[in-house]
């Protein structure tokens, strides 16, 4: 389809992501699923990988997930053995969170798994193309990480 026949939702780019998003985040959470982990647990193990000690809200900045949403699934992980938190958690005080030996092996397993889902030739793009795809969504994320009050949505004047 071209640009000339185009219309309606199709020429919604911010609803052509969203799908775009589902079709390709259902098969890396179904792949990750069958090891036993879920999205935002592998969000959370890459955010940890190579030593790095994170807080909760650091964490869930880096996720895109509430901050309250957050002390769960860290909990989840924790009783998985997955992570470890360096103190006893207080409200207020700074508690960074560490990968476990366990951790990082789910995190090589997870990580096998979701690059494996950047092979879009089922979906009609060559593995060029997919990469391009990468770099033009990573680029927009980028740029809103950079200044996310300049990219929040305001209603056009």
């Amino acid at each position: 389809m071209d640009a000339d026949t185009r219309d309606g939702l199709d020429l919604v780019l911010g609803w052509n992501a969203v799908k775009v998003g589902r079709v390709i985040g259902a098969r890396i959470t179904a792949g990750l699923a069958d090891h036993g982990i879920g999205l935002v647990q592998f969000g959370v193990l890459s955010c940890l990988a190579h030593g790095a000690a994170l807080t909760s809200a650091e964490i869930a900045r880096a996720v895109f997930v509430r901050p309250q949403s957050m002390a769960q699934v860290l909990d989840g992980m924790e009783e998985q053995g997955l992570i470890r938190r360096e103190s006893a958690r207080s409200k207020g005080r700074r508690n960074p969170v560490q990968l476990t030996v366990e951790g990082e092996q789910a995190l090589e397993k997870a990580l096998s798994i979701a690059l494996a889902s950047n092979d879009l030739t089922s979906l009609g793009l060559d593995r060029a193309e997919s990469d391009r795809l990468n770099d033009l969504l990573l680029t927009v994320i980028r740029a809103a990480e950079e200044n996310p009050e300049q990219h929040a949505y305001r209603t056009p004047s």
